[in-house]
């Protein structure tokens, strides 16, 4: 997931497909990447989850 995050761009993103709620994974990106990730849940289980996780846009 990590690797796959440092490769985008601002604004870019990819969707995540878990058959559970990644909250372990959201706290990692929070405190590894405080501010500059989005995470928006696109489908909330109960069977499968899937989380769009992205590179904030770049402002200015």
């Amino acid at each position: 997931m990590f690797a796959r995050y440092a490769r985008l761009a601002p604004g870019e993103g990819f969707v995540l497909v878990n058959n559970h709620d990644p909250k372990p994974l959201r706290r990692e990106f929070e405190a590894t990447h405080p501010g500059t990730h989005t995470w928006d849940y696109v489908e909330s289980g109960p069977d499968v989850w899937r989380v769009r996780i992205g590179r904030a846009a770049a402002e200015g």
